[in-house]
């Protein structure tokens, strides 16, 4: 039986309009009834997630999400920031200058700006998907005054895949590192991931894994879908997240795949399929 229900947001939850489809609503409603706690999982930031907790109405009932990937994690009812992650100043400095050399921009946020060291178009793809505002902050070692919880590196597709891999050989285990997007690198501390940060909510209801489903399409979510006994990739999901998953949606994101999910294998009573992986 699922007791926790966790859903990423861009292209899972959310259609190309960026919004919450009557379907999937009233489907969540309906899992909701049956005693279902939901997460919502996301890699924006906590106030670029607070418009779908607000629609969902999490606010009035105990509800949690995960924002910046894993960094942050807070509950709803009562609304409270529970545990956060950051990138501590020395590692900072470092992924700066290593951005720097590789002639990459970089953003953070702050409440709902997006700071960023030179303009590019990618960033306005970000403050669309947001609803924040931009401010270019060329000189970040200097006049950032906080550990960020993650940096966003906006770019090419072609070229942000050679950038991932100069990370990941340069700071090793220092930092998890992913492409969340085509054109979209991040960057976090180490101890972020969406599955880590599921994991922590799950023990703090007493759920075991087994009573867990995850939802997501893109490399971010992978660490959850791996720790969820049901892990659910949307039929638009990558083909890595596809393999990973116990569950493929037969559905899109455009074409509710999470009602798909919820009203076939939560709401319908014959159970799901096979055996809990343990």
């Amino acid at each position: 039986m699922i007791q926790l229900l966790a859903l990423d947001l861009d292209d899972t939850l959310l259609g190309h309009n960026l919004e919450i489809s009557p379907r999937n609503r009233e489907a969540l409603q309906a899992a909701e009834d049956r005693g279902v706690r939901i997460v919502l999982a996301s890699g924006r930031a906590v106030m670029a997630m607070e418009r779908y907790a607000r629609e969902l109405g999490m606010f009035e009932r105990p509800g949690y999400m995960i924002s910046d990937n894993g960094a942050t994690i807070s509950s709803t009812l009562p609304r409270a920031e529970l545990l956060r992650h950051a990138l501590e100043r020395p590692l900072f400095l470092e992924l700066l200058k290593a951005f720097d050399t590789l002639d990459l921009p970089v953003q953070v946020y702050r409440d709902s700006t997006i700071l960023v060291t030179r303009d590019n178009p990618v960033t306005g793809v970000d403050m669309k998907l947001s609803g924040f505002s931009r401010r270019i902050v060329p000189d970040m070692a200097a006049d950032l005054g906080f550990d960020p919880n993650k940096l966003v590196i906006p770019g090419d597709p072609e070229v942000l895949p050679v950038a991932l891999q100069v990370i990941r050989k340069t700071f090793g285990d220092r930092v998890n590192a992913f492409i969340s997007k085509p054109f979209f690198l991040e960057v976090l501390p180490v101890e972020a991931d969406k599955g880590t940060a599921l994991a922590y909510v799950a023990r703090t209801l007493g759920i075991p894994a087994a009573d867990v489903m995850a939802m997501g399409d893109a490399a971010n979510d992978l660490g959850m879908i791996r720790f969820a006994g049901w892990g659910v990739a949307m039929a638009n999901g990558t083909d890595e997240v596809r393999a990973a998953a116990r569950i493929v949606s037969d559905a899109t994101h455009a074409e509710d795949g999470v009602a798909e999910i919820i009203e076939r294998w939560v709401l319908d009573g014959r159970g799901l399929p096979g055996t809990p992986k343990a």
